[in-house]
């Protein structure tokens, strides 16, 4: 009866300006994109903006969750800086699932349901996949290798 329901809420609101979309907290009425642009002239939001640290640090623990710190700077090859993890746990789109059972008891970082509805995604495997990395010359390998990572924090 109820997914009866929702099918036909969605053939109705096919006639509005808004719509039900699934998420994955459930199914949510929101504006149609047609009309977006102006209903936003009528309040002024500034943009999140995320630097690439930021953007590299939500990749990560996107793709390869749970993960810990140590883990994503494995992967970037510098520090994370505190401010990129706590902004996106400000926003709400990552947090502390556990604790990983090794000395020093790191957090595992994983994302949350509101990243998903933020993007409008039902799951994660609605993401697009990762493209594989294709012909690595091999003296790239070796010097990527043999040099010291950057000790630098972004």
């Amino acid at each position: 009866e109820v997914l009866s329901a929702v099918v036909a809420l969605k053939e109705d609101y096919e006639s509005k300006p808004y719509d039900l979309v699934e998420v994955s907290s459930g199914y949510r009425i929101q504006l149609n994109e047609d009309y977006s642009k102006d209903i936003a002239k009528l309040w002024e939001v500034k943009p999140l903006r995320l630097s690439r640290a930021t953007l590299e640090t939500l990749s990560i623990i996107t793709y390869m969750q749970p993960v810990t710190r140590g883990d994503i700077e494995d992967i970037r090859g510098v520090n994370v800086a505190t401010n990129v993890i706590k902004v996106l746990m400000d926003q709400g789109w990552i947090k502390i699932k556990g604790y990983r059972d090794v000395p020093g008891r790191p957090a595992l970082f994983s994302t949350t349901k509101d990243f998903l509805d933020d993007l409008n995604l039902s799951k994660l495997s609605d993401l697009p996949e990762l493209p594989e990395i294709q012909n690595i010359p091999e003296e790239a390998q070796i010097s990527l290798l043999n040099e010291p990572p950057p000790n630098n924090s972004e």
